[in-house]
């Protein structure tokens, strides 16, 4: 693309709704999907989620933490789609740059959970990452991909 062509009216737009829609599906997931799983013996495998028995209680903190972050990443990329109160224009940035700080965070947290995951089924006969470590790692790259391409477009005149 040249430099002095513009991007389309509605490349911001369809920016902000991806990035609604990863954040949003991620943010459920971390609530009702497993982190990863293991199995202690020939028949006994384990969950490593907010219902998982065996998962330690910072385990689940921190799980429902992701979850609350990437909520938060959807209720603002909702919010620059479709702002449905007013907001001070610098707060409105603001609140835009903590998003994208809130991706990057649900990268850095989906990675801390990930060790302590794989510190915690060492003894394991076989153990693997779930659909949140993918939510997590991927979805929080992307979305903060797409945050960051939305706010470098300028709006439409």
């Amino acid at each position: 693309m040249d430099s002095t062509e513009k991007p389309s009216a509605y490349a911001k737009p369809a920016l902000y709704l991806g990035a609604f829609l990863i954040s949003l599906v991620g943010g459920i997931l971390f609530f009702f999907a497993e982190f990863g799983w293991w199995q202690g013996g020939y028949s006994w495998s384990y969950d490593f989620a907010l219902y998982g028995e065996f998962v330690p209680w910072f385990g689940k903190v921190i799980l429902v933490l992701l979850g609350l972050v990437y909520l938060f990443v959807a209720f603002v990329s909702l919010y620059k789609l479709y702002p449905f109160f007013k907001l001070p224009k610098d707060f409105e940035n603001t609140l835009e740059i903590f998003a994208i700080i809130a991706a990057i965070a649900v990268v850095g947290l989906t990675v801390i959970v990930a060790i302590i995951f794989v510190i915690m089924v060492t003894d394991a006969t076989d153990w693997d990452f779930g659909t949140t470590f993918y939510t997590g790692l991927l979805g929080g790259i992307v979305t903060t991909v797409l945050l960051w391409f939305a706010r470098k477009i300028e709006p439409a005149k």
